[in-house]
């Protein structure tokens, strides 16, 4: 693989490749950690949903027994497609092959935490990380999800919170921004002066709050956005999120030119750039299985 990945143009990754990107997707998407299902490669965009509403019926002796209809739906997954760019000194070329695959896999995993984070800021925010920009017709589940306005009492903003989520949905996620997960760290019992939240660390990056799955990261207050999101948390069924890689990840070697516009010529400075490729689908199935908390202000 590492000899193939140091040939200049675009290569398609092994399987085995292209599904550890994917799954290592998970370290840095909220979104990715929360769902319980694992990432996979996707051959369409299209997932079919299933809403499970079925009730054991209790049926005397002899009795009719009753039955419904299972209504399963197309649900169609939003495109994006997604590239992260890095350069590195030219060097690499000829280095040692263990020096060389050692040095891809280290890309390749900073540019698969890349992906996760862009992942998350397209969902929650349809932004684009890269520039801060919002996405043209994408829809943000900031604004779709029930909103919540954060007050001064913090235990009182988690429990509306929670307390706003569509009863129909079960409550197995909570997405925290670093915001909010350093101000639940530092509340304390006011008769013992004991953490109310002591599963959260010195780093908030929490995996529990009170028994709950959770995960924390900068991408849920949309911190690269060029405007303020005011995103405090997000909390819900995370059930309602589909998605996946749709198509191969290519990966592309290029020597010489300015590939990410940076105004930097790459064979003038003695570096080439390795590129990664993929396109990404989502589908939020119902935005009211979710709850966001934003700051008044």
């Amino acid at each position: 693989m590492a000899e193939k990945a140091l040939t200049a143009g675009a290569i398609q990754l092994p399987k085995t490749v292209a599904a550890a990107i994917t799954t290592k997707v998970k370290d840095s998407s909220t979104i990715a950690a929360l769902s319980p299902q694992l990432p996979q490669l996707f051959a369409d965009n299209v997932a079919l949903v299933f809403d499970g509403a079925s009730e054991a019926e209790v049926v005397a002796e002899g009795a009719a027994k009753s039955s419904y209809t299972q209504e399963v739906t197309a649900q169609t997954a939003k495109r994006v497609k997604i590239q992260t760019t890095t350069r590195v000194t030219s060097e690499l070329q000829w280095a040692d092959e263990d020096n060389r695959t050692e040095i891809i896999d280290r890309i390749q995993e900073d540019q698969a935490a890349a992906i996760g984070r862009a992942l998350d800021y397209v969902v929650y925010h349809a932004v684009n990380p890269k520039t801060g920009a919002v996405l043209p017709d994408f829809t943000k589940l900031s604004d779709t999800a029930t909103q919540v306005t954060a007050g001064t009492d913090e235990t009182a903003n988690m429990d509306s919170l929670i307390s706003a989520v569509n009863e129909d949905y079960e409550v197995n996620g909570l997405a925290l921004s670093k915001t909010w997960a350093n101000s639940l760290r530092k509340l304390r019992v006011p008769s013992t002066g004991m953490r109310l939240y002591p599963e959260i660390p010195l780093n908030l990056q929490t995996t529990t709050v009170e028994g709950l799955t959770a995960a924390t990261s900068g991408t849920v207050s949309g911190r690269r956005a060029t405007e303020a999101t005011k995103v405090l948390a997000f909390i819900g069924d995370f059930n309602m999120i589909r998605w996946g890689m749709i198509r191969d990840i290519t990966a592309e070697l290029i020597p010489y030119g300015d590939p990410d516009q940076s105004g930097v010529d790459l064979k003038a400075h003695n570096q080439i750039a390795y590129r990664t490729e993929a396109v990404l689908a989502y589908s939020v199935l119902d935005p009211h299985a979710f709850a966001v908390l934003k700051k008044a202000a």
